[in-house]
């Protein structure tokens, strides 16, 4: 009796977090890799199977799996120079913004806007960790609850995020949730974080 098991990721993604990350043709489809209406790729491909790309900082922004299938922007989380975790199967969503300072000005329609700061990058990583030989990932899940609770500085790496990590790959998790599974695969586990960027290292206090 063959114990191979298909685990459909896509699907699962859909139902743990409500959205599809990509969308994948069904095999024979002649239905474009696309969702957007009237997109078209008409040029023949110069990036042969198992091509790599690679950030303007020539950080890798894909890899080739274990059974020959395309992984990108997979993330890293390092601790005092050790990577600790690579996480393939995720999605990394990155969210910017900054306080403006607003003035009115007398009989003058709007206001006169400052930049006062920018605030902190977040990142919202979410995915699933797959245990080996279809064991429940215990050791990821506790690594993550640590890391979640630690007052040491961590880091994250990837070719995605690092786009917008200048100054320092310096990070902090602020929120961090494993949704409830309902009768799936044991050894598959969503997760859900937020990474928020840690630039400033020492406050100064006159």
């Amino acid at each position: 009796m063959s114990t191979n098991t298909v685990i459909d990721i896509h699907a699962l993604y859909k139902t743990y977090f409500n959205n599809s990350p990509y969308f994948i043709a069904k095999a024979g489809s002649n239905e474009p890799l696309t969702q957007e209406p009237g997109y078209a790729i008409t040029t023949e491909n110069p990036r042969p199977r198992g091509s790599i790309d690679y950030s303007s900082k020539s950080i890798a922004l894909n890899k080739i799996g274990s059974y020959g299938q395309a992984i990108w922007f997979p993330i890293e989380l390092w601790k005092s120079n050790k990577k600790l975790i690579e996480i393939d199967a995720c999605t990394v969503g990155v969210n910017l913004s900054k306080t403006i300072i607003r003035t009115a000005v007398s009989e003058r329609k709007g206001t006169v806007k400052e930049c006062f700061a920018i605030d902190d990058y977040r990142f919202a990583v979410r995915g699933f960790l797959i245990g080996k030989n279809r064991i429940v990932p215990e050791d990821q899940i506790l690594q993550l609850k640590e890391w979640f609770e630690t007052t040491e500085p961590i880091e994250l790496h990837g070719g995605y995020p690092e786009m917008f990590l200048d100054e320092s790959c310096r990070v902090a998790i602020s929120a961090l949730d494993f949704p409830e599974v309902q009768g799936k695969a044991t050894w598959i586990r969503p997760f859900a974080m937020i990474i928020e960027t840690d630039f400033i290292q020492n406050l100064i206090i006159e």
